[in-house]
């Protein structure tokens, strides 16, 4: 099997931590065959900051109508036999593919290679700020999608993401593949950084305790419907 590779980068108004997000992975130690950035509606130096690289990156524009369908528009152009996807606020570490891309490369290993997260509080925050989080340092396993590589066949197979989902469209994602029998490793090494800053979805959005509602339940629907 081939071991090219395509990262797709969702962003909206990220233009502070773009760039970061980018650079590592230009900085990986096995190199990606092309980085997609999906710029979803930003009104910010989003896109000055993806021009920068020149031909590195690829840059596509769409309205805004959040990650999922970013991360779609991103996919639909891949055409390398392996995916993966960065949060425009994470960073890689500089061995991820290195690390990931053996485990995958034969057709008969997983469909799905995760790796272990850490966190840490991004230098722009303020000490008030800072002081009101609440986080563990430590390495985290589980999956999520910062971390993930999988076959871009299985990823079409799936159908991508529930782009009608605000948050925690993974969440659904990920009850999808299992309930397909994806089969996913997690690997012990710290692939991603997860930056905690003021802006995370998770914080900032006006609806996302309800949104994130929406999300268990069709994760739970998913669970209980038929095999």
């Amino acid at each position: 099997m081939s071991t090219g590779v395509s990262v797709v980068i969702p962003v909206f108004n990220g233009a502070l931590y773009l760039g970061a997000a980018i650079e590592s992975v230009l900085a990986q130690t096995r190199a990606a065959d092309a980085i997609i950035v999906v710029d979803d509606g930003s009104t910010d130096e989003t896109a000055a900051v993806a021009s920068r690289y020149g031909a590195k990156v690829q840059c596509l524009r769409r309205p805004h109508e959040g990650a999922a369908a970013a991360r779609n528009t991103g996919h639909a152009v891949v055409k390398s036999p392996l995916l993966a996807f960065l949060d425009a606020d994470d960073l890689w570490l500089p061995q991820k593919l290195e690390w990931q891309i053996p485990l995958i490369a034969n057709a008969k290993k997983p469909n799905v290679i995760f790796g272990h997260t850490e966190r840490f509080v991004s230098p722009d925050l303020s000490e008030e700020e800072r002081t009101l989080l609440r986080w563990d340092p430590g390495p985290v396993a589980g999956p999520c999608c910062s971390s993930m590589l999988m076959r871009n066949s299985a990823f079409a197979s799936l159908g991508g993401f529930n782009s009608s989902l605000q948050v925690g469209e993974f969440l659904e994602w990920f009850a999808r593949a299992q309930k397909a029998e994806f089969q996913c490793v997690t690997i012990p090494e710290v692939v991603f950084r997860r930056r905690l800053h003021k802006n995370n979805m998770g914080r900032s959005h006006t609806n996302s305790r309800a949104n994130f509602a929406r999300t268990m339940k069709a994760v739970l629907d998913i669970k209980r419907a038929s095999p």
